[in-house]
């Protein structure tokens, strides 16, 4: 319980009259402090007798959105007390929005009524909403009552997608340790071109019995042109190589391609230079989470942008796509370096590339301003088509 302005105003006034009544001699000021001092204190018993009993449930609509899309709170009050309520002023915490402020006017006993904001949702992340606090003013508007309301809720703004033009196959070996087995242009029947260690993921008709048995352990054929449909998706995170622009450029890029895979039932792999790695899933399966995290992803000082890419190299497989926003000659260089055992490299800028003199760059695709579906598909133009691949 605490004053408000007016009843800051009127509790300074008390001993300033009451001085002037002293000073003066006028008995009218006196009276005057006298009673504002007993308002006060009647406001202040108002306020604190006040036996209130109020329930807040909090809906938001929607709870996981794309930046930019209306987002609306709903928040429905009963008045759980058997007395009528006083004007309730309800603020809600949005985090770094600050509060959402609005007024309801006094509820009968056992009476619901809903209150609604707009939620900002201009700027991607994971934004907590609450806790909600209960204003309640005396008649006098002297003396205000804060009761805290328990319950946190988060809105999940997720960063914008583009349609993208599906990439072309890339050549690759046989599915990534522990997932589901791809397609490829051969079958088990075909005649295949070499022998390889069998990795948990592939599929058991493939395993060369023959050769298991002399060896004593596990061997698979590796047919010709394995073409894979999965896709590395490297996130450049570094807070360096940003401004705020070119980072959620950056961030958009990298989730429409995990869009675009989803779509197409293929499996990606999301790694970010800060370190974090989801390894190659299904796409389609693990979509949500991978929004989310790219929702809540920001800028790192940690990390190396030529370190992950050389980290990726040491099992390089399909496709790479590389989000970065500002790239210097140096960094440029060790990216083409490291990545030229992918089938296929994209790298898509946000901000400033400059190229270095290191032959058999990637696929450039420069998105500085406007949509990332025509610089995309641009860029793809120049991309080579493997002969012999099949989407």
């Amino acid at each position: 319980m605490r004053p408000t302005r007016n009843g800051v105003i009127v509790i300074v006034l008390v001993p300033v009259l009451g001085v002037l009544a002293w000073m003066f001699g006028q008995p009218e000021l006196a009276v005057l402090a006298a009673t504002a001092a007993a308002a006060v204190l009647v406001a202040a018993l108002l306020v604190r007798l006040v036996p209130m009993r109020i329930e807040v449930r909090r809906t938001i609509r929607p709870g996981r959105l794309p930046v930019g899309d209306p987002c609306q709170i709903v928040l429905r009050v009963r008045n759980a007390g058997s007395v009528r309520t006083p004007v309730l002023m309800l603020h809600d915490d949005v985090g770094r929005f600050g509060h959402a402020s609005l007024q309801l006017a006094p509820l009968p006993a056992g009476a619901t009524r809903d209150a609604a904001y707009v939620f900002p949702s201009h700027r991607r992340g994971l934004h907590p909403v609450g806790p909600l606090t209960v204003d309640i003013e005396d008649p006098f508007g002297l003396v205000r009552s804060t009761r805290d309301q328990p319950g946190e809720q988060t809105v999940i703004v997720l960063p914008r997608t583009w349609l993208l033009t599906p990439l072309p196959p890339a050549p690759g070996d046989e599915p990534e340790r522990g997932v589901r087995a791809l397609a490829s242009n051969s079958t088990v029947d075909e005649e295949f071109a070499a022998l390889r260690p069998y990795s948990p993921g592939d599929d058991i008709r493939r395993i060369h019995w023959r050769t298991t048995a002399r060896l004593g352990t596990p061997v698979v054929r590796q047919f010709d042109q394995p073409w894979q449909l999965r896709t590395t998706v490297l996130l450049d995170v570094r807070r360096g190589a940003h401004d705020a622009d070119t980072f959620e450029r950056a961030v958009s890029a990298a989730a429409s391609v995990v869009t675009m895979a989803a779509a197409r039932n293929e499996l990606v792999r999301l790694v970010t230079t800060g370190g974090a790695d989801s390894g190659y899933v299904p796409a389609d399966d693990r979509l949500d989470e991978l929004m989310d995290r790219l929702a809540e992803v920001g800028p790192d000082s940690r990390g190396s942008l030529t370190g992950t890419v050389a980290h990726l190299a040491r099992r390089p497989t399909g496709r790479l796509v590389t989000c970065v926003g500002t790239l210097e000659a140096g960094e440029h260089g060790g990216l083409v370096r490291g990545s030229r055992l992918f089938g296929l490299h994209v790298l898509v800028v946000t901000g400033r590339l400059v190229t270095s003199d290191t032959t058999g760059g990637p696929v450039v695709v420069s998105w500085t301003e406007g949509d990332l579906t025509a610089a995309w598909t641009r860029g793809l133009a120049t991309a080579p088509t493997p002969t012999g691949a099949t989407a």
